[in-house]
């Protein structure tokens, strides 16, 4: 957050024209209107956060917005498919006997996922349109359950793949280093499902200069 607060001065200083900025939406608002809110486990008790990596990039993203003196798009991104590579979240079993599979607290929800190169794309697609100054925009490559990902992967690694539901709770019961901030993350994307996924419906003028989504 600190380095945010940082480039933002910098950027008014330099005066600059257009700047894109990756954001997140801030989870205070959809956890604190939730009915199950009692069930929300605070993560940051300083910063009163429940997803710090996203709720610190929502609270700054926000401020970037409301300053009227810096020429700024908040550019709302995806899971990165790069996740399943360089997180552990691919395909896995616990022997060569047993099937792979995948393992989330998502229910029967949609994922918003996004290729690293189709936010350049659409990043450089904003800087051709002064008109999404001051506004937000969201970029997904595809938006998939994840009965639906896992289909995906045998024509990848040429191995069946099941889809393994969890609640929440047994997630963070894995214990690996932020699986409680990782279950709260997946549990905003589940409950929010269709205000995130709309969220990153790419809008027709940026689409049009993108040409598609990879």
């Amino acid at each position: 957050m600190k380095t945010l607060y940082t480039c933002k001065e910098a950027a008014k200083k330099a005066g600059l024209k257009h700047v894109v900025l990756s954001g997140l939406e801030d989870t205070h608002k959809f956890v604190n209107n939730a009915e199950n809110k009692a069930t929300w486990k605070v993560l940051d008790e300083e910063l009163v956060m429940y997803v710090p990596h996203i709720d610190g990039k929502g609270e700054v993203g926000e401020e970037y917005l409301a300053n009227a003196d810096l020429p700024v798009t908040l550019l709302y991104t995806s899971f990165y498919y790069k996740n399943f590579i360089n997180f552990g979240m691919g395909p896995t079993h616990q022997a060569d006997t047993d099937p792979y599979g995948i393992t989330f607290p998502m229910s029967d929800k949609k994922l918003s996922m996004v290729l690293v190169e189709d936010i350049g794309k659409c990043t450089c697609a904003i800087f051709q349109h002064e008109s999404f100054i001051g506004k937000t925009v969201g970029v997904a490559s595809e938006n998939l359950t994840c009965e639906e990902i896992a289909l995906v992967f045998p024509k990848v690694c040429g191995q069946k793949v099941t889809y393994c539901a969890v609640p929440p709770e047994v997630y963070t019961s894995f214990g690996f280093p932020g699986a409680e901030e990782l279950a709260n993350m997946f549990c905003f994307f589940a409950e929010n499902e269709e205000e995130h996924v709309e969220y990153r419906t790419i809008p027709e003028k940026i689409m049009a200069d993108m040409g598609s989504v990879t």
